[in-house]
């Protein structure tokens, strides 16, 4: 029986806010693209610069019903009052990882013809640092030849962070492994990345030294020596660094928001919601109506200051709660599809991208790239899950060679395991089926059964 349970998001702020310009949009999508701990850091900050701006004694309920539909504003279409503040005046717009990069390309001193090239190549660079088109792709678009895109690559690919422009997992860690001191442990680590990633990743060390002809303990220490020294998002590791902070470990189990079963349905509820009550100080406040009264009894340093700090908080404010309902409006959007999985795990896992996302808030695809990168939400079941699981398209099916994998009486092969999900209706090759049952640490059928436990 298929249900639409309605939802309702706990913001803590009131989302009812004037239209302003679009530079603000451009500060939103600076605080949209923080995860908590960052963004409680720039709260922090902004109250500690900023002396017309405090902490509200009496914050908003938590329980305050939300709709998408309130206000009916839209988020670009800003228009400026009165009280208009330079939003650029303190407070600089961060470097993407796309503008990082082209500004690297610019000093390169290439050929107009392969800058052309590098332009084209880091345009499919995604936010993780990944390639997303190939070279036979790029050159057809360009005209160019393969082997001209393939050195153009070459060369972003030194660019930092190191690990850019890759692939596939697997370039990406040799591109890094390749720059640092040529150690024992850094060249067997290179061998295990381009030979046995995924036995590796399995922890089949002893499989791994047979194969390689080495012990076991180098191979463990090979393996310790890629995580302590390598990343696999050159992306998130590029923001972290231009945030100040560390990539975020110790911090994966930290919901950005929590998502709660109600009787009525969902409710969507950000998290730390106390640190998001913000106000203008009220003397501050006070002194900024008398200075419009009676602008000639102060100096013209005393009103430039006032105005300037009064303006900057009402501003910070404003973009707060544009970010907060920007954030729990994609959320919400997401349950509406996902409630499925939310309510009955990974099976009932529904087709969902971020240009449906996009679409349906009538917002940038980039937009909500930036609002969900890097964050993560609480499940009712206390489970915290990376926002990305939520457009993973391989769930259902997964969950399905689970359910084949447990119930089989003879091992089944994964081009058998293709042929009964396609027949089920699930259009699938056979080295999907085996990608699928080698990330889910499943070994094949040669060594699943009777057969195998009898060698």
């Amino acid at each position: 029986m298929s249900m639409d349970p309605r939802i309702h998001a706990s913001l803590g702020v009131n989302p009812q806010l004037h239209q302003r310009m679009v530079p603000k949009l451009m500060m939103v999508n600076a605080l949209l693209v923080l995860p908590l701990h960052q963004l409680l850091a720039r709260i922090e900050q902004e109250l500690s610069e900023n002396p017309a701006l405090e902490l509200d004694e009496v914050p908003a309920s938590a329980d305050a019903d939300w709709s998408g539909d309130e206000g009916g504003q839209s988020l670009t279409n800003w228009t400026p009052d009165d009280e208009e503040f330079d939003p650029f005046a303190r407070m600089a717009a961060p470097v993407s990882l796309q503008e990082h990069l082209l500004m690297t390309l610019q000093a390169q001193g290439l050929s107009a013809r392969d800058h052309a090239i590098g332009e084209r190549l880091i345009g499919y660079i995604n936010d993780n640092g990944y390639m997303e088109a190939t070279a036979v792709q790029v050159a057809q678009e360009l005209n160019a030849e393969v082997e001209e895109v393939d050195a153009v690559l070459a060369r972003i690919q030194r660019f930092e962070p190191v690990g850019v422009g890759a692939r596939n997992v697997e370039e990406c860690l040799l591109l890094q492994l390749r720059v640092m001191e040529p150690g024992a442990a850094n060249r067997l680590a290179q061998r295990l990345v381009e030979t046995h990633l995924p036995d590796l990743a399995a922890r089949r060390f002893e499989k791994v030294a047979k194969d390689l002809g080495v012990t076991i303990p180098e191979v463990k220490d090979a393996h310790e020596f890629v995580k302590a020294n390598c990343y696999p998002y050159p992306g998130e590791r590029y923001r972290s660094e231009q945030d100040g902070g560390a990539v975020r470990p110790a911090e994966v189990a930290r919901p950005d928001v929590i998502i709660r079963q109600t009787e009525e349905g969902f409710a969507v509820e950000l998290c730390r919601q106390d640190a998001f009550a913000l106000r203008v100080n009220a003397f501050y406040g006070d002194l900024r109506r008398q200075m419009r009264r009676a602008a000639s009894g102060y100096s013209d340093k005393s009103r430039d200051h006032v105005r300037d700090y009064v303006g900057r908080a009402k501003l910070f404010i404003e973009v707060l709660a544009r970010r907060n309902w920007t954030f729990a409006s994609i959320v919400k959007t997401i349950v509406q599809t996902q409630w499925e999985f939310i309510q009955r795990g990974e099976a009932h896992m529904k087709p969902l991208t971020k240009a449906m996302i996009a679409a349906e808030l009538g917002i940038s695809e980039s937009t909500v790239s930036r609002a969900l990168d890097g964050k993560f939400a609480q499940l009712p079941s206390g489970r915290v899950v990376s926002f990305e699981l939520f457009f993973d398209q391989s769930l259902p099916v997964k969950e399905r060679i689970r359910a084949l994998i447990a119930a089989e009486t003879d091992p089944l092969t994964d081009e058998q395991m293709a042929r009964l999900l396609t027949a089920e209706g699930t259009k699938i090759a056979r080295r999907t089926v085996t990608k699928y049952r080698e990330e889910m640490n499943v070994p094949p059928s040669t060594a699943r059964g009777p057969l195998a436990e009898a060698k």
